[in-house]
């Protein structure tokens, strides 16, 4: 007789932040070293078309705890750029969390790491415990990781730069101190703190357990530091391509961030240092894994694997992330593991907007109606295979300035609508790196099918590009004068 499963008792969130999809081995990638989340991956579900609603932190933050799009939340830029550039400064004060259904549900709720929503807005607003890192995220000054640092034999966060001034935009360096002492270790230690006294009290959790990386600037301890050191890395096929058919602020994103100092070495060595961090990460999840075991409650817990948003780390001649609705920024890894999963690589498109109502069913809390994503229990126990449409729609709105893009994406091609420059539209089964603009050369009829899809999408969401897109899939172009 087969032994029964555990159940789903308490829930893990390990975010990562800027985390591009393509950069886990369970992914495909034969370089970078992830064996826990590989582990992870062998022992769950590993979603291929999971996607941000935002690629940006403070939207995309929002997006998850809210389960709601960015335009009804109404943090549409990163906090500390809102009042400039348009949106809400803060989460309006009705904005209900999805932390606030667990405690209702009887969990204790961490959040530990980064927060990155609002100036005003903290964790403990909605029922979350923990050391979290208010404004950008970074905790180099934080008085509670001073004072973990102690026992180092560290005063502080010290590494030694290893590039020039006017390539600070792309920093790394090696940290001083053992991996430990570094970002990622010291959010993991916290985060096994809480699942150790959570164990002890013997109700349900969850705990969101937020890394700073693998964003950058890479400053990261040995080995890690170094553990790329001379590997054959080649560059993203997308950050040589040409950018004569892309929009013009996405071939001035290059002069913004002065990656004209870029040969494809050094672009190479950089990604090697955007591994090290990844590997650091990883490294920092098997701690948390072990813990959850030594407590007893490995098997008693789904585990999730996830970023806010992917990563250019060059390509299309950026850096870091801003425009442009390329996969790159915009597809996320998403691991969901646990013992009663089967364990499967799932093809259906998912959104991080789909976590809030997932974490409330598991609660045993019916999601409340007028959110955004969808529950994924269904699809997780095998019941359905997909839980939205063959597509999906996702909403940019800009990053260091205001720039609005409408994306629908298939499995097999994308149309990205850019109402003040030139469409995009990209085959991605002859080029899944999105290196050649098709809008004037598909065929019309194609075009036509994903501009109704899109135009649909906005009518029914009311977005606020429903004047501007009246037209979306009405004509093809050719008639224009």
């Amino acid at each position: 007789m087969t032994p029964a499963r555990p159940p789903i008792r308490n829930l893990l969130l390990l975010l990562a932040d800027q985390h591009r999809a393509d950069c886990l081995g369970c992914y495909g990638n034969a370089v970078v070293r992830t064996p826990h989340i590989d582990r992870l991956s062998s022992r769950g579900v590993r979603f291929t078309q999971a996607f941000t609603p935002q690629a940006i932190c403070t939207p995309a933050r929002a997006c998850i705890q809210t389960g709601l799009e960015a335009r009804r939340h109404g943090l549409i830029f990163n906090w500390e750029f809102q009042k400039f550039r348009g949106g809400e400064l803060n989460l309006r004060p009705d904005t209900r969390l999805f932390s606030q259904d667990l405690c209702d549900a009887g969990y204790r709720c961490a959040h530990l790491g980064k927060w990155h929503i609002g100036d005003v807005n903290k964790p403990s607003d909605y029922g979350y415990e923990g050391a979290y890192h208010p404004g950008y995220g970074f905790p180099a000054t934080h008085p509670d990781y001073l004072q973990y640092v102690r026992q180092f034999g560290l005063d502080g966060f010290h590494f030694e730069s290893r590039m020039p001034a006017s390539c600070r935009m792309m920093d790394h360096g090696p940290q001083q101190g053992p991996p430990e002492a570094s970002e990622a270790g010291y959010v993991a230690s916290r985060t096994i703190e809480a699942i150790r006294r959570y164990a002890a009290e013997g109700r349900p959790w969850f705990a969101s357990c937020n890394f700073w990386g693998p964003h950058t600037p890479y400053i990261v301890p040995e080995p890690y530091y170094s553990m790329y050191d001379g590997a054959a890395i080649e560059p993203w096929p997308e950050a040589g391509c040409p950018l004569d058919d892309k929009p013009w602020c996405i071939r001035r994103q290059g002069e913004l961030w002065g990656t004209d100092w870029l040969t494809p070495e050094r672009l190479s060595r950089l990604i090697g240092k955007y591994y090290g961090y990844i590997s650091l990460i990883d490294a920092q999840v098997g701690r948390i894994l072990a813990a959850l075991d030594e407590v007893g409650q490995l098997d008693q817990t789904l585990i999730i694997y996830t970023a806010d948003h992917g990563s250019s780390v060059g390509a299309y001649r950026m850096w870091d992330k801003g425009f442009g609705m390329y996969d790159c920024l915009w597809r996320v890894p998403m691991v969901m593991s646990h013992p009663s999963l089967s364990p499967r690589a799932a093809d259906a498109f998912v959104s991080l907007l789909d976590l809030a109502p997932t974490f409330i069913e598991l609660a045993g809390r019916s999601p409340h109606d007028g959110l955004d994503g969808r529950s994924l229990v269904p699809l997780l126990e095998g019941r359905t295979d997909a839980v939205r449409e063959d597509h999906l729609v996702c909403e940019g709105w800009g990053h260091q300035i205001p720039f609005w893009q409408r994306m629908v994406r298939t499995s097999t091609a994308k149309y990205i609508y850019n109402p003040t420059a030139q469409d995009e539209y990209y085959d991605l089964a002859a080029d899944p790196h999105e290196t050649r603009n098709l809008i004037d050369v598909v065929d019309r009829g194609a075009l036509k099918r994903m501009r109704a899809l899109l135009r649909d999408h906005i009518v029914a969401t009311g977005d606020p590009l429903r004047g501007w897109s009246a037209n979306l899939g009405q004509t093809d172009g050719s008639d224009r004068p």
